[in-house]
Parts: structure tokens; sequence; C-alpha cells
């Protein structure tokens, strides 16, 4: 009867509460290989910004126009743009709504938008030649992270899920 309901509601919020904790640590998990990729298409819009800007002389809003579909806080500097808003201001905007990066990223795509543009060819050039050399070094610690990292959180979320559960019980 009614025992038998109240355990069985019982059992199904103790297994809510272990799927609730296994979902935090996935979420953890894919947060890590988000930023990895987020940095590696970044990486290809520098190369990309490098080749366009020596050739083409290319305005840098026109750039991220051109080859940045890819990234949202790219995707996102280009709306800001078309809607009136300047290149520098767009860039920073787009970039402290992006929550894919970690503030270290953050702080280095700062820092190229605030030179992105500023210095003629060889400058700009010279310029994502050094972003897309600190890029790669926090795409291989964010490699490095994700192996080492994204299992422990799988792990600690159902584990503290688990917990939880023993907990109520």
């Amino acid at each position: 009867g009614i025992r038998q309901v109240i355990c069985l509601l019982k059992l199904l919020g103790l297994l809510l509460v272990i799927a609730a904790g296994s979902f935090a640590g996935l979420q953890a998990s894919l947060k890590l290989g988000r930023r990895e990729k987020n940095l590696e298409l970044f990486s290809r819009f520098v190369q990309n910004a490098e080749t366009e800007i020596q050739f083409s002389g290319m305005p840098v809003a026109d750039v991220v126009e051109r080859h940045g579909g890819e990234l949202s806080f790219l995707r996102r500097c280009t709306e800001l743009c078309r809607e009136g808003m300047d290149f520098s201001g767009a860039w920073e905007q787009a970039v402290s709504e992006d929550p894919g990066f970690s503030d270290g990223d953050a702080s280095l795509l700062l820092e190229f938008g605030k030179g992105f543009g500023a210095t003629d060819v060889q400058g700009q050039a010279a310029h994502c030649r050094l972003t897309l050399e600190l890029t790669r070094q926090r795409l291989k610690d964010a490699r490095e992270e994700r192996r080492q990292k994204a299992r422990l959180y799988r792990m600690l979320g159902m584990l503290g899920g688990i917990g939880t559960a023993l907990f109520f019980c």
C-alpha cells in the first residue's frame, strides 16, 4: 500500500540525486573539451587572420566576419559591429559573454582584440604570430588538463551523487 509507494518515491529520489551528481560531473568534463575545441578554432582563426591581413589588407571587422563563423564570440562580435558598435568594444563584449574559455584564455583573447588592427601589416602579422604561439601553448595545456581531469570529474560527480544519496538513506 502506502508504505510501498513511499519506499518507491524514496528510491526514485535517491536515483535522481545520483543522476544529478553524475550529470554535474559530465558537465564539468564537457566544459574541458569545449575549451580545448574553442582554442583549436581560435588558433585556426588567428592563422587565417594573419594570412588575410598580409595578402588582402582587409579590415579586421571583415576578417572576423569572414573567418569567425565557427566561434560564438566571433559571430557575436560581427553582430555587434553590424549594430554599429566599434570593433574594440564589440570584441571586448563578445569575449566577456562567452563561457567557453578559461579566465586566462579570455585575457589572451582580450589582448589580441586590443592589438588587432591597431598597427601596420607587418605589426599585425607579428601580433598574430605571437598570439598564435600563446594560443598553441594554452591549447597544449587544455589538452593535458582534459586528459588528466575529464574522467576524474565524471567519477567525482557520480560518487558525489552516490554519497549524497547514502547520506539521505
